[in-house]
């Protein structure tokens, strides 16, 4: 059975443990019902399927590389990537970049703040009815205004090959705003840090396609490393990051005196009033659009009042130049 578009996965929400009741890992509902039925373990209690505890019957010590099967781990390798050449205007860089801890790493960028639609895809030969999970890092892969597409897909393909109907039966995870739950979110020099852990099932399938996808924001994708490698960053999350955002185009306003007068009727006196007080105001940053604007010239009166204002007819000459241009 294979998960539709849009369903959400089944969780890893059992307990293992051995036969002293020591945590060992964790496992999906039907795995450990398969466990229990084989006679490899029991559960640990009868009112209750949640925990189940693995019985000492078939070996001296419990087994605990059968618990690890369970969720075998499959690190981003970018290595393994490469652009999805159905995909026509594809945007990707792939190079070497130090991080924080000193070590030489492949940073892998998709995407960009146009609306190129970009995929790299992966393919792999995985062992049938397992249990996975597939972990990776991204750095950025969001916009200021919430638009973005930025999703990570799994499409298992039954017959070897990308066929319509398997890919109707890929699994989406969209992580675009964190609608995706990441399992660590860190604040770093780059941007907002993002470690995802992404469980699956092959079920009776062994070959898969992962695929990565980003447009309007770009995405630098990473190898994942243990949780105590960013032990040190700072936890952050979407909410704080458009605080800050808002905080800083706030700053940024504040600076900024925006005036649009596109398309409008005004005279030379008007235009001159207002690059005199764009030259001489006390605002760092003043932007005035007279795009398509119609300019005409004063009335003889009205040129030399504008003048007696002014008080520097030079001024006035120049800043009409600036005005005609």
């Amino acid at each position: 059975m294979l998960l539709c578009k849009g369903e959400i996965p089944i969780e890893k929400n059992v307990i293992v443990t051995d036969i002293n009741g020591k945590r060992i890992g964790a496992t999906y509902p039907k795995r450990a019902k398969g466990l229990v039925k084989n006679g490899r373990a029991e559960y640990a209690s009868d009112c209750e399927k949640c925990t189940i505890r693995m019985l000492d019957t078939h070996k001296p010590t419990v087994d605990v590389t059968e618990v690890n099967n369970m969720g075998k781990v499959i690190d981003f390798d970018p290595r393994d990537f490469k652009a999805d050449k159905s995909c026509e205007n594809n945007v990707i860089a792939k190079y070497f970049v130090t991080d924080k801890d000193g070590e030489n790493v492949i940073a892998y960028s998709i995407g960009n703040w146009n609306w190129d639609w970009t995929q790299i895809c992966c393919d792999k030969k995985l062992e049938k009815n397992t249990d996975y999970v597939f972990r990776f890092v991204i750095v950025g892969g969001y916009c200021n205004t919430c638009n973005e597409t930025s999703r990570f897909e799994i499409v298992p393909m039954p017959d070897g090959s990308l066929t319509d109907e398997a890919y109707e039966d890929r699994y989406t995870y969209d992580l675009a705003q964190n609608r995706y739950q990441p399992v660590l979110c860190k604040k770093t020099d780059e941007g907002m840090l993002r470690l995802f852990e992404i469980p699956f099932s092959t079920f009776d399938c062994e070959d898969f396609r992962f695929v990565f996808i980003a447009m309007h924001a770009v995405a630098t994708l990473y190898a994942p490393k243990e949780f105590s490698a960013y032990a040190n960053l700072e936890d952050t999350n979407f909410d704080q990051l458009r605080d800050e955002i808002n905080s800083k185009n706030s700053e940024d306003n504040s600076a900024n005196v925006v005036m649009d007068f596109t398309g409008a009727h005004v005279t030379r006196s008007t235009v001159t009033d207002l690059l005199t007080m764009a030259r001489f105001g006390k605002s760092e940053n003043v932007c005035i659009d007279f795009t398509g604007a119609f300019i005409e010239d004063d009335k003889p009166d009205d040129i030399q009042a504008d003048a007696d204002d002014t008080g520097s007819d030079d001024i006035s000459v120049e800043l009409m130049d600036v005005a005609d241009n």
